[in-house]
């Protein structure tokens, strides 16, 4: 599981827009649309299958990743606090906690780390260089909050990318910039006085609940991941109705609205791109996952044709 999540952490999972709060269309209008939850999961998916045919390029047939142990509907933006009731009181928080029993199944069917504990020491060096290039030929990125990133442009995941987005190096510096742009303008909403003050109200309240946390991040934290259905259904349904009794979630909405109104227009250039790139990959990557689900298909008819004969 560790060598898995050494190879996942900066793989295809993270292809995705930053996650967290939609702009309102009057701040967002000027820019091209974000691409949406299930557009972006067929961009994750065309980027899963060719970093595995780069990879079996280089000599290591890497299985298909199980999906999600959970899907189904999508929570609502909660970047700062989740502030949907219904919703909370149905779906709790939705894919982002699992239940014991998901976490055990995602750990005993894992066909990718299988793959790879399979390999000796060396070869596995080797699937690690042929993933993520080895650290060679890195693009640097500076990002909003001034931290730094970078990646190695060799490597199946930087050439998957490349193949999907048309360029790799360009692709790399916007979507790191649009990123951190989420990030950067979540931050300053967090020390925002207005939201701070509404935040003290809401604390005090989830406290009253029996669950005394400072914010809604500490919250979930305490929460974990993995929790019972019911469980994590009171973490969520505690957060929202504090948000709206105490009125965070109001001020959360236009917090968030004006810092990341702000932070995007100082970044304009590079979340235009991201988007843009984003939204122009789509029907190339919609034929990579039709060709593959009928390529899956024909392989499994045939499969099934030779043992019925």
């Amino acid at each position: 599981m560790l060598l898995l999540a050494t190879l996942t952490a900066c793989g295809p999972g993270d292809v995705a827009a930053p996650s967290g709060p939609a702009a309102p269309a009057a701040a967002d209008a000027t820019f091209p649309r974000q691409a949406t939850t299930d557009e972006l999961v067929t961009l994750r998916r065309a980027e899963d299958i060719l970093v595995r045919r780069c990879m079996a390029r280089a000599g290591f047939r890497l299985p298909t990743a199980p999906e999600p142990a959970r899907t189904g509907t999508e929570p609502p933006p909660m970047a700062l606090v989740l502030a949907d009731v219904p919703w909370a009181r149905e779906h709790g928080y939705g894919s982002r906690v699992r239940t014991p029993g998901e976490t055990d199944r995602l750990r005993a069917n894992d066909p990718v780390g299988d793959y790879l504990r399979a390999l000796t020491p060396q070869r596995r060096g080797e699937a690690l260089r042929a993933w993520q290039g080895g650290g060679v030929d890195t693009v640097e990125v500076t990002l909003p909050d001034g931290a730094t990133t970078g990646r190695s442009t060799r490597g199946c995941t930087s050439e998957a990318r490349g193949e999907l987005y048309g360029d790799f190096r360009t692709w790399f510096g916007a979507d790191s910039v649009d990123r951190g742009v989420t990030s950067l303008a979540m931050s300053r909403a967090q020390s925002d006085p207005t939201y701070t003050k509404a935040l003290r109200r809401w604390s005090d309240c989830v406290a009253r609940r029996g669950l005394p946390h400072e914010s809604p991040g500490a919250l979930r934290a305490a929460l974990g991941d993995t929790a019972p259905v019911a469980k994590e259904v009171e973490y969520a349904v505690t957060e929202a109705s504090c948000a709206m009794d105490s009125g965070l979630a109001a001020v959360a909405g236009d917090v968030e609205e004006r810092h990341l109104a702000d932070v995007r227009e100082r970044y304009r250039a590079d979340v235009t791109n991201a988007r843009r790139m984003r939204l122009a990959a789509l029907p190339k990557a919609e034929r990579i996952v039709r060709d593959e689900n009928a390529s899956r298909q024909n392989t499994q008819k045939n499969n099934t044709q030779k043992n019925n004969t």
